[in-house]
């Protein structure tokens, strides 16, 4: 991600109210999570895969904190099953925020598949989404979306493509 993205990112994140971000430290999200780890306005739980992120999650908004995953595109397939047997089933919001890799203009030809996955996963998982390729969006999806994740107690996710994951 460029600057202007990560700065788009954390702003959205910091108007949201979110104060626990975990992830799987991941090449789309590096420049990202050095600068939310060195942030003293998040908790910072870097995990070895995306269903134990899902969890660190969920036990961090039920200890009265407000959560994001940020979880790499093939990630999303990993945590599949906890966002449904942990947030699904017991109506724990989550906001995630998912690098949209194999969208329209990713060249990376290994990337192509998970445009045949992403968006089906997000509509079988029944997980509202938005696409966002501009970074002047960023911080108003984000802010968007964790308000959608607090108010229908459910998973929400950004998916960040275009200009904002070049």
């Amino acid at each position: 991600m460029e600057p202007a993205a990560v700065d788009a990112v954390v702003e959205g994140l910091k108007k949201s109210g979110v104060d626990f971000i975990s992830l799987m430290p991941d090449s789309d999200f590096s420049v990202l999570q050095d600068r939310v780890a060195k942030d003293k306005d998040f908790t910072y739980v870097p995990v070895s895969n995306e269903a134990i992120g899902v969890a660190v999650c969920a036990g961090a908004y039920l200890s009265g904190k407000r959560p994001a995953l940020l979880v790499p595109t093939s990630g999303l397939l990993v945590a599949a099953w906890p966002l449904t047997s942990i947030n699904m089933a017991w109506s724990l919001p989550l906001l995630l925020l998912i690098p949209y890799r194999g969208d329209l203009g990713d060249a990376f030809w290994m990337m192509g598949p998970y445009k045949d996955t992403t968006e089906p996963l997000l509509k079988v998982l029944n997980v509202p989404y938005a696409v966002i390729s501009k970074n002047d969006e960023v911080a108003k999806a984000i802010v968007d979306a964790q308000g959608s994740t607090i108010s229908w107690q459910r998973p929400v996710a950004v998916l960040l493509t275009g200009e904002t994951i070049k």
